[in-house]
């Protein structure tokens, strides 16, 4: 632990000696508190803060929650559907030991039919679950939720609202971007210009307010949120044929769209993942029944290719969920049956297995991330 922020805890709660305001003598050196700290689940944390000032200055201040945050690990998403309502399970796994266990479980109501379609998005540990007017915010790791404010719709547009999370490093502000279309066919699979954009800011006391978006289109894929930088793949053009990869900056809050590969103007969304390679975005899509391809996006775009094909298990098709900080594809078994996960190494070409045990997938959604539990105090 770097020294200038025991400095800092220390030139607010005492000297650096130990020695708190008051006499009190703690027995435990700050360095090896912060480490202590770090190896407790966020649960321990939230009750550790009511132990002292000195223990919540810890806790609370940003270097400790950024370091906390950085021991990531995969976080599975099992969705059950019901006739009215679907549950959300959260298993968090030790990537190292390959072992998983149950984190916690939030049950929605089904407001319409694309709320069955709508995988939840993590940023920083926080889950954004709400499709629809009533966005929740979710944190898996206290199992406690945070209703938004209704959003109210205006004229012309469409009875479904899309919503999505994301974070400014600069401010520290977490902000929901929400989104409504057209009115037209609102079908499951059907793609219609999305006409209004929202802004919400958490921890605020304001409204949702208008922001401007001078490129009509349709969000595709699920989003992701690197630096500040909010992005989604949308389909984009007059008669939204064209593919596009939108950023939303999270502090300014101005749109920019950049074009997707010219192999990827004819793919579905539907088949593809969106996610974090290495800070930058990138999106993978199966080709065949074993092959995949990866784009990402530095200057320019640019290809990898890879194949499950020397799975041990023959015959398996896999949903590609996203990437770990390693370099390992998440992949997990598209079809029902006992729930799993594959990671595919892309420079040394293994694969390693992760079992969730005594829990079957029916074919329910299953999603996968690499999670950080937050510290946060906002949930």
């Amino acid at each position: 632990m770097e020294r200038p922020i025991v400095d800092k805890i220390m030139t607010s709660q005492g000297s650096k000696d130990g020695v708190i305001k008051g006499g009190y003598s703690h027995p435990i050196p700050l360095e090896l508190l912060f480490i202590i700290f770090l190896r407790l689940p966020a649960k321990t944390l939230a009750r550790c803060v009511c132990v002292s000032k000195l223990w919540a200055s810890i806790i609370r201040s940003q270097d400790f929650i950024t370091s906390f945050q950085s021991q990531s690990r995969i976080l599975f998403f099992i969705r059950d559907y019901y006739q009215t309502r679907f549950e959300n399970r959260f298993f968090l796994s030790n990537q190292q030991e390959g072992t998983s266990f149950f984190l916690s479980r939030t049950t929605c109501h089904v407001s319409d039919s694309r709320s069955r379609c709508r995988q939840p998005q993590e940023v920083n540990g926080l889950i954004c679950c709400g499709y629809g007017t009533s966005p929740v915010i979710y944190n898996p790791t206290s199992g406690k939720s945070l209703t938004l404010p209704r959003i109210y719709l205006g004229q012309n547009v469409g009875p479904y609202v899309e919503n999505i999370l994301g974070y400014d490093p600069i401010n520290e502000e977490y902000k929901v971007l929400s989104m409504t279309p057209l009115p037209g066919n609102h079908s499951s699979d059907s793609i219609i210009p999305y006409k209004e954009h929202k802004v919400f800011t958490l921890g605020s006391e304001g409204l949702w307010r208008m922001v401007e978006c001078n490129t009509i289109h349709c969000p595709g894929t699920i989003s992701v949120c690197i630096n500040g930088v909010l992005y989604y793949g949308a389909y984009v053009g007059e008669s939204m044929k064209q593919r596009s990869l939108v950023r939303f900056d999270v502090r300014t809050e101005k749109f920019g769209f950049t074009k997707m590969p010219e192999s990827v103007q004819t793919l579905s969304y539907y088949s593809s993942t969106l996610m974090n390679y290495n800070e930058k975005i990138a999106l993978a899509y199966s080709t065949g029944y074993d092959t995949y391809e990866l784009w990402v996006l530095k200057d320019e775009w640019s290809k990898m290719c890879f194949s499950t094909r020397l799975w041990t298990q023959p015959c398996i098709k896999f949903n590609v969920e996203g990437i770990t900080r390693m370099g390992e594809i998440i992949l997990t078994p598209r079809y029902g049956g006992e729930f799993y996960a594959v990671y595919y190494n892309l420079v040394t070409k293994q694969f390693r297995k992760i079992d969730i045990e005594g829990y079957k997938s029916p074919g329910g959604v299953v999603v996968s991330w690499e999670y950080a539990e937050t510290s946060t105090m906002l949930l």
